[in-house]
């Protein structure tokens, strides 16, 4: 039959309880303090018996074997430490703990043990500390090991929940030990250069807090689970082979170098609905990435909490642009492809940088979701042409049931790559020419057309004004916005010669002006150097001039050109 605590008191009485207690208690002193010295002594100590009952103790069982035991003196100070309990203890409790005779022998003995000011100190601030944070301990981690001040600033990294915690919401998480682990010589530290994203893993973990730990998926070398997933990029490419391979290797090559940052980006647009755009991108390459992908709207991206872009290495942009901010935006989405580093910022905790490495795919129901420049090759546009079919989706919602995009995933980390890196620039696609076209100025279409021959002027040797006067006609055929003339020669001047003060023959009248000097578009060579003479540079504007004419033009009706005629016919 099993006894317990209670049996033993109504049989034996409480002061058998207690001594058994303290018995258990005594064979439990910590290692720390077995070694504490004695007070130095000449003469052995007198052996002290048990302290008579009534002075403080009022029959507390204490002997001076256990009070020798237990306590030891605080150097320099009355006071007693209570190794078990790792307490301090003033003079006069203790008197009151094991009765004045037996403090008082203990006192006046000089084999008692003895502890350092400052180690009892520690070790009182560790008990409580180790109390306290009992209370607030998760999952066996205590604050001291899932806290780590971030130097520099007033915010933690929560180890447990791996992100940054400002200083109230430890407050509010840890109470009354919130002091205790400000204070805890166990409290860690590190440099705030030095919580890094490296999915590279290149950092010294030693030195180093590194956020990132590894994509969640494991691959299934099974290809038959993703057969319709694999041909999910094909179709979307309109069957264009070269763009679907140069995506499927930007969707591999961060995959298989994993924390690589593309110079480049993907935007697929399209006004059909159901092409499964989202599908591929969202949701499939989402699922690969896990926590380290993103999908973002338009709040996002306007906001100015960037927090959302930390520790991310894919992200999807659904409709982040809209119409009237489409031109505002522009630098902020140029940015997020090739800026190597982010500002982050979030509310209640210090902002901080961190390195880039997401990869950005676009999506947009749009047919201009914001201006691109001819120039600019750092994206694939791809504009999907038909709705994905009915058996289609039953065959991508059947492989996605039965492990599809783990096998997807698979396929992508086997897939030959080859010489392609992060600065491969995409092929140019109709969509990317149309998309083009509906970004360019009025000014940049009229050079366009003046270029290739579309307006019949020809493109050689010209004189500003003329030039201008054709601009500002073709604007008002086009329905245009026109410029002022300043602007459109200083525009047209990035792409063309010019030159300014220019001598030549106007009819029989010398003028000044300015000159576009461009390359033919047939003939390789330059059209006339500005070294012609005055009487040449005439020839070359009538001809010009008529030309233009002959193209439709109404040249004779442009204000400059008839007030030169007036000129001549008064000369």
């Amino acid at each position: 039959m099993s006894r317990d605590w209670n049996d033993l008191h109504i049989e034996q009485g409480l002061d058998v309880v207690r001594g058994q207690l303290e018995t258990a208690a005594q064979s439990a002193v910590p290692e720390s303090y077995a070694d504490l010295p004695h007070t130095p002594s000449v003469e052995a100590p007198a052996e002290t018996g048990a302290a008579p009952a009534p002075e403080g103790g009022g029959g507390s069982g204490w002997t001076a074997e256990r009070i020798f035991q237990r306590f030891a003196l605080v150097e320099g100070k009355s006071a007693v430490f209570d190794m078990f309990r790792r307490v301090i203890i003033k003079k006069a409790a203790f008197e009151l703990l094991v009765t004045k005779p037996l403090a008082k022998d203990w006192f006046d003995s000089t084999n008692k043990k003895v502890i350092a000011d400052d180690m009892a100190e520690r070790q009182a601030s560790k008990a409580k500390a180790e109390a306290k944070f009992k209370q607030v301990s998760t999952e066996g981690m205590s604050p001291t090991d899932r806290y780590i001040y971030i130097d520099g600033t007033k915010d933690c990294w929560d180890i447990q929940r791996r992100r940054r915690v400002p200083e109230g919401a430890l407050k509010m998480a840890m109470g009354d030990a919130y002091g205790l682990w400000l204070n805890s010589p166990e409290r860690r530290t590190v440099d705030m250069e030095h919580i890094v994203f490296d999915p590279r893993m290149t950092k010294d973990p030693e030195v180093y807090i590194n956020t990132f730990e590894g994509l969640p998926m494991v691959p299934d070398p099974d290809r038959g689970k993703c057969r319709t997933l694999q041909s999910l990029i094909m179709f979307l490419c309109n069957n264009d082979k070269a763009a679907a391979d140069w995506l499927t290797k930007w969707l591999a090559y961060p995959l298989q170098n994993v924390g690589a940052k593309m110079d480049t980006a993907v935007l697929f647009h399209s006004t059909m609905e159901g092409s499964g755009k989202s599908l591929l991108f969202s949701d499939i390459m989402g699922a690969i990435y896990g926590e380290y992908s993103a999908t973002v709207g338009q709040a996002q991206l306007e906001t100015n909490w960037t927090v959302w872009q930390s520790n991310k290495l894919y992200g999807v942009f659904e409709e982040v642009v809209s119409r009237d901010q489409r031109y505002n935006q522009v630098g902020k989405i140029k940015h997020m492809i090739t800026g190597k580093t982010v500002r982050m910022e979030s509310k209640f905790v210090n902002g901080w940088e961190e390195a880039n490495h997401m990869n950005a795919v676009f999506l947009s129901n749009e047919i201009m979701p914001w201006p691109i420049s001819d120039n600019d090759r750092r994206m694939l546009v791809m504009w999907p042409r038909e709705t994905l079919g009915t058996e289609a989706q039953k065959e991508v919602k059947s492989e996605l049931a039965e492990g599809g995009i783990a096998a997807f995933y698979d396929y992508l980390l086997s897939y030959d790559t080859g010489d392609f890196d992060e600065r491969t620039r995409p092929p140019s696609t109709e969509a990317r020419q149309r998309l083009v076209d509906l970004s360019m100025a009025s000014w940049q279409t009229f050079l366009r057309e003046w270029r290739l021959g579309v307006l019949g002027a020809p493109f050689t040797v010209c004189v500003s004004s003329d030039l201008y006067a054709l601009f500002l006609e073709w604007c008002q055929r086009n329905k245009e916005h026109t410029l002022s003339h300043t602007k459109f020669s200083g525009f047209i001047s990035t792409e063309v010669d010019k030159q300014q003060r220019v001598p030549w023959m106007e009819g029989a009248r010398r003028a000044f002006g300015t000159f576009f000097f461009p390359w033919s578009s047939i003939d390789p060579a330059p059209s006339p150097p500005p070294s012609l003479s005055a009487a040449a540079l005439g020839k070359a504007v009538a001809t010009w001039r008529a030309q233009a004419k002959s193209a439709g033009w109404s040249v004779d009706s442009w204000e400059h050109v008839k007030f030169a005629d007036k000129g001549s016919a008064a000369a």
